[in-house]
C-alpha cells in the first residue's frame, strides 16, 4: 500500500510540473490571460467557460471549467472614470484517463487603473491575483484486482464496463493523495483608445505582460521536509488592436506568447466583427468570428455573438497538419470550448467593443 501511495505521489509531481493547461478563447478568460484585465472590465460581469478534449477513457482527455465574477471600481464624476476592479475566479481541471489528475483553484483578483494624462485616453493597469490551489489524484482509477477473466467483450458492452474490468469489484484505497499550495500572479496592461465614448470608439490598442507562479510555490517534499518540486514562472505577453474596416465593420489583429522553462508558445490571431442589427434597432446585436494559430500545434476557429448584455462564444481546435478536428484519439470527441458572459449592469448595455469578445 505504501508503495502504491509513493508511486501516485511521484505521478502527481510529474503531471503538475507539466505544461499549464489553457483555454482557447483567451479574451473570454481574461483573468487567466492577465490579472490586470480586472481593472479594464467596465461593468459588473459574470462569465464562464467550458473546454473539453477527447473521451474520458483516453490518456489525452482534458476538461477545463472556469467561472469569474468581476466588479469595477469607479470614481463618481460627471464622466465615466474607472479606477480599478476586483473579482473572484473558480477553476477546475480534470486530465488523463478517468480524470487521473485533478486541479482546483480559487483566486481573488484585484486591479488598479491609472490614467496617464487628463488630455488623452491612455491608461496603465496593474493587477494582482492570489489564491489557493489543490491538486490531487482522481479516485476513478482501475486496478488489477478489478480484472475479471469471466467478463468478455460482449458482456462488457451489455454491462457498460470496459472489457476485462468489473467496476463492481473493489479497487485499491489510496486516500486523497492531494497537495495544497498558495499561488500569486501579477500583470500589467497598457491600453489606449481614440474616444472615451464607448459608442463611437473605433481604434484601440491593448498590450500586456504577466507572470504566473510569482511566488514559485512548492508542491512536493521528501520525508525530511526538503523541497522536491516547485512551480516555475510562466511569463505571458499579449497584444490586440481594433481598427475600422468600414461602417460597422472592425478587425482585431492579436498575438499571445507564453514562456516557461525554456519552452515558448507563440499564438497569432485575427477577429472580425460587425453589428448585424439596424442602426435604428433598440437591441444591439454584434457578430464576431476569429481564428488563432498556435505555431506548430493547432488552428482554432471561433464564432461568437453578443446581444445587449449577453455574449456567447464557441470554438473548435483544428489539427494544423490536415485542418481536421483535433482529437485525443480515433473516434474521440474533438477539442471544443463554449463561453458565456453576462453583463449584470442592465443600465449599460452593449454599445461598442474595445477588445475581442472571446
Amino acid at each position: 500500500m505504501r508503495c502504491i501511495y509513493v508511486i501516485l505521489l511521484c505521478l502527481l509531481m510529474f503531471v503538475t510540473s507539466a505544461q499549464e493547461s489553457q483555454f482557447s478563447q483567451y479574451f473570454s478568460t481574461t483573468s487567466f490571460l492577465n490579472p490586470a484585465f480586472t481593472g479594464a472590465i467596465p461593468n459588473m460581469t459574470l462569465n464562464t467557460n467550458y473546454k473539453r478534449a477527447g473521451d474520458e477513457q483516453d490518456n489525452e482527455y482534458q476538461e477545463l471549467i472556469q467561472t469569474t465574477f468581476t466588479y469595477p471600481f469607479r470614481k463618481f464624476t460627471s464622466k465615466f472614470n474607472q479606477v480599478g476592479g476586483a473579482g473572484i475566479t473558480f477553476f477546475k481541471e480534470s486530465r488523463g484517463a478517468f480524470s487521473l489528475y485533478q486541479s482546483t483553484k480559487i483566486l481573488l483578483n484585484g486591479a488598479y487603473t491609472m490614467r496617464l494624462s487628463r488630455l488623452s485616453n491612455k491608461y496603465l493597469i496593474f493587477g494582482l491575483q492570489g489564491g489557493i490551489v489543490q491538486q490531487k489524484i482522481g479516485q476513478n482509477l482501475r486496478w488489477g484486482s478489478q480484472f475479471s477473466r469471466y467478463l468478455g467483450i460482449r458482456q462488457a458492452e451489455i454491462n457498460g464496463h470496459e472489457p476485462g474490468y468489473d467496476d463492481s469489484l473493489p479497487g485499491e484505497i489510496i486516500g486523497e493523495a492531494s497537495v495544497f499550495y498558495p499561488i500569486f500572479n501579477f500583470g500589467v496592461i497598457y491600453t489606449a483608445f481614440d474616444n472615451a465614448n464607448f459608442y463611437i470608439r473605433d481604434k484601440t490598442l491593448t498590450v500586456g505582460l504577466s507572470i504566473d507562479n510569482l511566488n514559485r510555490p512548492s508542491f512536493a517534499y521528501d520525508d525530511a521536509g526538503i523541497i522536491q518540486s516547485q512551480k516555475f514562472w510562466l511569463v505571458k505577453t499579449f497584444g490586440s488592436a481594433k481598427m475600422e474596416l468600414g461602417p460597422r465593420w472592425y478587425i482585431y489583429p492579436s498575438a499571445f506568447v507564453a514562456y516557461s522553462q525554456g519552452n515558448i508558445q507563440v499564438n497569432a490571431g485575427t477577429y472580425f466583427s460587425t453589428f448585424v442589427s439596424s442602426i435604428r434597432s433598440k437591441t444591439a446585436v454584434m457578430l464576431q468570428t476569429g481564428t488563432w494559430y498556435r505555431v506548430g500545434d493547432s488552428i482554432i476557429g471561433m464564432l461568437g455573438v453578443q446581444v445587449e448584455n449577453i455574449k456567447v462564444g464557441f470554438s473548435v481546435d483544428l489539427n494544423s497538419e490536415d485542418f481536421g478536428f483535433d482529437r485525443a484519439g480515433d473516434g474521440a470527441f474533438p477539442t471544443y470550448e463554449i463561453s458565456m458572459a453576462l453583463n449584470l449592469n442592465t443600465k449599460s448595455p452593449l454599445g461598442n467593443v474595445s477588445s475581442p469578445i472571446f
